[in-house]
C-alpha cells in the first residue's frame, strides 16, 4: 500500500493509502490519527444489525459491519497515549488493518518531501 492522498488539520491528520500496483489488485484503507480526548473506545449498545464489535484487554476496538453479498467493512481504533489511530477498509481484513497499525511511523524528510512534491497532501483549516 502506497499514500494516495493526505489530509492535515487542527487536530487531526488523515491518510488514503491504496495498492502500489494500481488497476492489478483493489484495496483502500483509511486512516485517521486524532487526539484521544474521549472517552476509551466502547461499543455501541445495542449494537446495530449486521455488525459486531469487541474491545480487548489493552483498550483496541475492532468493528466489523456485514454488508449484503458478503462485503464487509473492518474498522480499528487503537490508543497510543494521548492519540487514537483508526483504520478501515472494504478490502483489507483485521489482520491487514493490525499490520497498518503496527508499522505506524513519523515520515521521514525523504517521505515528506515526496508527498508536497507529488502535491498529495491538502490542509484543512
Amino acid at each position: 500500500m502506497q499514500v494516495s492522498r493526505a489530509e492535515a488539520g487542527p487536530a487531526s491528520f488523515s491518510v488514503d493509502y491504496r495498492p502500489v500496483r494500481e488497476g492489478y489488485e483493489s484495496g483502500y484503507v483509511g486512516l485517521t490519527v486524532r487526539s484521544a480526548l474521549t472517552p476509551p473506545p466502547r461499543c455501541p449498545e445495542p449494537a446495530e444489525k449486521g455488525e459486531t464489535c469487541t474491545v480487548d484487554t489493552h483498550g483496541e476496538m475492532l468493528t466489523v459491519r456485514e454488508f449484503p453479498g458478503g462485503t464487509r467493512a473492518v474498522t480499528l481504533i487503537r490508543r497510543h497515549g494521548s492519540t487514537e489511530a483508526e483504520v478501515s477498509s472494504q478490502t483489507l481484513d483485521e489482520a491487514g488493518l493490525r499490520r497498518v497499525l503496527n508499522t505506524l511511523h513519523p515520515l521521514s524528510d525523504t517521505e515528506l518531501e515526496a508527498l508536497m512534491r507529488e502535491k498529495k497532501i491538502d490542509r484543512r483549516i
